[in-house]
């Protein structure tokens, strides 16, 4: 199943814009657009127009959105808190926080990002970040203007260095310097995860850029190895930002740093290909960090968040509303079905309960046909059973024996060859003798009877019953005699 996660990257100066559609097989660049910030008049709010301007060029509607703001806008410390569960992290961070920073406490919204650093076992060590809200307001207000809620407000250019450490070995060390017209931020990741966050205004005198941006990084390096009391030996560094499009300053820092420095460009290291139907022109130092800001949310990589809505349930909810009715919908389908299934189930079952019983009693009155009140076949017919059986040991132990043989051939040499008869079935238990059979008239069962009380064995024979049968030629009978 796909779906659509749109980064936008808001700086001072401009608001950059990356749509990634993604699935199970690949993630897309379906749009992208770069808009630098018009120059407002007194009391118009030139980022709500660039706003305006880029959903012309890219709609956010059925999109999840996520959003960065320029780095300056935050304040960042190191602390060390006496606990490991995130929850009292979160209690003590405005205790801890308050000293640092030069805002009330109750002005600011925190986050954090746990170092995971060897120490104490009971301790941890975070980067505890804070923006007032007079700051972060503004964009969240802008933003629902244009019917934007974004699930995420973040750092600028914390994404391309999340991104990025996601993808290091674990021993390796990084520096990811995003470089902006009005700011710039250094980002050490080390180990595979992030470990320091430092903000600084960008250089105005382009002549000397190259040499103050490597000086900040020389101080932060030698402040990072005093407090971390390691030697962080970065392979490289690794630049973005707009303040690198069309200059060579990449070039230049690396020569004052000594380092090897590469830019960034996602799409190309993750091999992300463009939309067929997208056909602008790729811009890596201006997109790289939108991009990052989709890649953050589709990998579900955690991060710094400032929009942590108190009815994120709520949220939740509507986002996933018609999703969440089609799968009750297909749910109560489902449980119809089911009860549909084990009614005719049931119905089945019944049906065939109520041949067997039919046959039951089928067999039950062809074997007792002198019985005339059926109430329980089976358990009626067991009754029939243990009597025959009892009737079988009291004969076999107190009267004569007659066998079977005899029975037979007594029956046939005391009905004469005149009369038309045909035995169809014959049942002998120890007491009786069942016979039923056709003949061609109603005197000859009459016959059949007078000539089987002949045999010296047959204490008493009864006609049970003669009729006609349905073709209306023979006569049906059954006679029951009495050994």
């Amino acid at each position: 199943m796909s779906r659509k996660v749109l980064g936008i990257d808001i700086r001072r100066e401009s608001v950059s814009a990356v749509l990634v559609k993604t699935s199970l097989r690949e993630n897309l660049i379906d749009a992208h657009a770069h808009i630098p910030l018009p120059e407002a008049e007194e009391g118009e709010n030139s980022f709500k127009a660039a706003l305006n301007m880029l959903r012309n060029e890219i709609d956010p509607s059925g999109c999840e959105c996520v959003v960065s703001i320029s780095a300056d806008h935050f304040s960042f410390r190191i602390l060390q808190v006496p606990f490991k569960d995130a929850k009292k992290i979160r209690m003590v961070l405005p205790f801890e926080l308050e000293p640092t920073v030069p805002y009330p406490i109750d002005d600011l919204e925190i986050d954090y990002i746990d170092l995971e650093s060897a120490g104490p076992d009971d301790h941890s060590e975070i980067i505890a970040v804070a923006v007032p809200r007079t700051e972060l307001i503004p964009y969240i207000k802008s933003l629902a203007e244009l019917k934007i809620d974004p699930e995420m407000v973040t750092v600028g250019g914390l994404p391309s260095a999340m991104c990025l450490a996601s993808q290091a070995d674990p021993g390796e060390d990084r520096m990811v310097l995003e470089i902006g017209n009005a700011s710039s931020s250094l980002f050490i990741v080390s180990g595979g995860r992030l470990q320091l966050i430092r903000s600084f205004m960008t250089p105005a005198a382009a002549d000397n850029r190259a040499g103050i941006l490597g000086a900040f990084v020389q101080r932060t390096l030698a402040a990072y190895d005093e407090l971390s009391q390691t030697e962080f030996n970065p392979l490289d560094i690794v630049v973005t930002g707009a303040g690198l499009n069309g200059a060579g300053l990449d070039n230049d820092v690396a020569k004052v740093l000594n380092i090897p420095i590469n830019r960034l460009n996602f799409a190309d290291r993750l091999n992300i290909e463009m939309d067929s139907e997208n056909t602008k022109p790729w811009n890596a130092p201006l997109m790289d960090n939108a991009l990052a800001l989709a890649l953050m949310a589709i990998e579900g990589i955690k991060g710094l968040n400032f929009h942590k809505d108190q009815f994120a349930a709520k949220k939740l909810f509507i986002k996933h509303k018609k999703k969440w009715i089609k799968t009750g919908i297909l749910a109560a389908a489902v449980l119809v079905l089911f009860f549909v299934s084990a009614v005719m189930e049931s119905y089945t079952l019944n049906r065939r309960l109520d041949r067997l019983d039919q046959q039951i009693t089928g067999v039950y009155k062809a074997t007792f046909p002198e019985a005339k009140r059926i109430v329980d076949p089976h358990r009626e017919m067991q009754v029939n059973v243990q009597e025959a059986k009892k009737s079988v040991v009291s004969q076999s132990t107190v009267g004569p024996h007659i066998r079977s043989i005899d029975i037979l051939n007594s029956i046939s040499q005391r009905i004469p060859d005149s009369i038309k008869v045909d035995v169809t079935r014959m049942v002998i238990s120890p007491e009786t003798v069942i016979i039923s059979g056709t003949t061609d008239d109603f005197e000859s069962p009459n016959d059949i009877k007078s000539k089987l009380e002949q045999v010296e064995f047959f204490k008493k024979v009864t006609i049970s019953s003669t009729n006609l049968d349905r073709s209306g030629n023979e006569v049906r009978f059954v006679l029951k005699v009495e050994l």
